[in-house]
């Protein structure tokens, strides 16, 4: 395994709306909540990530633009959050200008892998979350991690953006040389009152099969109000289905990472706190 005991994972879509964000953030908590320590890396020049953390629009400095692009310490950008073993490398506006400024470089796809090869053994497990593709901070992300999880929504055309995604994700790890892998696909905002979603989820694992993850994000509100508040789930309302579903969904992340070869699992190494 490239990364030792550290389990890198790309969280990659090919639209906005389909949970990205929410699960990067409330999976992260929920690994850090079993005793692992946990880097959550955000690209999105959005910040929802980061927002959805507490961390408001004036305070995002130093945040990744400013590792990849002012070649600031990566280790200097990382923060703890009020979350116990859950660290968090911030985003900004600034990731706007990373496909002009990284464009004529030649490392340009392998630049974030350099800056996480620096402190990810730290780390039991790194998770980044993307803007959607196309564009150098989704590249970045899947150059550098070990495998990657696609959210998707089981909406009538869920089924095609899911196929583009997860072949433009292969395709581009292989012309790079990448061995980067699929481990799952997340469904999200699955809400089984309507027909059409259950077609659609029954739909998606015919034609995925085991490469779906077998627990799903249904539609809760708490889901959706926990951002709004800078909290995850599990500050916000850690009895609500949401929260629940989110806790299983980690412990089959693991799993799936333990059974994926070449890799395995990491030792829990939060013992000690945040600082």
């Amino acid at each position: 395994m490239p990364h030792g005991r550290v389990v890198i994972t790309a969280i990659v879509s090919r639209k906005g709306g389909v949970g990205k964000t929410t699960t990067a953030v409330n999976l992260a908590a929920a690994l850090a909540a079993q005793g692992y320590k946990v880097l959550l890396v955000d690209l999105d020049s959005q910040a929802s990530t980061s927002l959805s953390l507490g961390v408001s629009r004036w305070a995002l400095a130093p945040s990744s633009a400013d590792v990849l692009l002012n070649s600031y310490p990566i280790a200097d950008a990382i923060r703890a959050t009020r979350v116990m073993g859950l660290y968090l490398i911030t985003a900004s506006t600034d990731l706007t200008s990373l496909d002009r400024e990284l464009g004529p470089l030649p490392r340009r796809e392998s630049l974030l892998k350099e800056e996480l090869s620096e402190v990810a053994d730290s780390f039991d497990f790194v998770l980044i979350d993307c803007p959607a593709f196309p564009s150098l901070a989704p590249v970045n992300a899947l150059m550098a991690s070990d495998c990657y999880v696609v959210p998707a929504v089981p909406h009538y055309l869920a089924i095609e953006g899911v196929r583009n995604v997860c072949a433009s994700a292969d395709r581009l790890c292989q012309r790079l040389g990448s061995p980067t892998r699929l481990l799952g696909i997340a469904l999200t905002m699955v809400d089984y009152r309507t027909r059409a979603s259950r077609d659609n989820v029954g739909q998606i694992r015919q034609e995925f099969g085991e490469r779906v993850f077998a627990i799903e994000i249904r539609t809760n509100i708490r889901l959706a109000e926990a951002p709004a508040h800078g909290q995850t789930i599990f500050e916000f309302d850690s009895s609500s289905p949401g929260a629940e579903a989110y806790r299983l969904l980690a412990e089959e992340f693991v799993l799936r990472a333990g059974l994926m070869g070449g890799l395995a699992l990491p030792t829990k190494r939060t013992a000690l706190a945040n600082s």
